[in-house]
């Protein structure tokens, strides 16, 4: 007897984009040159491919009357903070502005920003303990890139 399953917000839409994926991947696999033979060097990502695709389209398929428990515009509106809560999205965009600010910034004042940022963010520290906190993890992080990877941070 099978038990029954509840539909999480968003296991639809993310169904059809793996198939859409996989579809690419497929895509792309395909455009690999030398395909001679099941040992070539596109075989692989062609068989992995048909699997996604297969699997993707056997779940929706097994799942249509579920899936139509609930409509798109439903799904999509329960879906945001379920998938994406506050806290994931604000954390991401501090990861861009870690990602965009490297360059000008540099290492070293970039990721001590990041540092204090996320800990203010995540709320692992006050803002008094967040300065020497990073300073201390960064000087770290320096200390062991610098001798042991030999890695230019600058």
């Amino acid at each position: 007897m099978e038990d029954k399953i509840i539909q999480r917000p968003g296991e639809r839409i993310l169904l059809w984009f793996l198939l859409a994926f996989s579809i690419f991947v497929l895509i792309q696999a395909l455009r690999i040159p030398h395909l001679e033979n099941l040992s070539s060097s596109g075989a692989f990502p062609i068989f992995i491919a048909l699997i996604l695709i297969g699997s993707s389209l056997r779940i929706l398929w097994k799942n249509r009357s579920r899936y139509n428990a609930l409509n798109l515009g439903e799904e999509v509106r329960l879906a945001r903070p379920f998938a994406l809560p506050g806290v994931v999205v604000g954390y991401a965009a501090i990861l861009l502005l870690y990602i965009v600010l490297t360059s000008p910034l540099h290492f070293l004042p970039s990721s001590y920003l990041f540092l204090v940022g996320s800990f203010l963010f995540l709320k692992g520290a006050t803002l008094k303990k967040s300065f020497p906190i990073a300073a201390l993890t960064l000087a770290v992080i320096y200390v062991l890139f610098q001798t042991i990877f030999k890695v230019i941070l600058w």
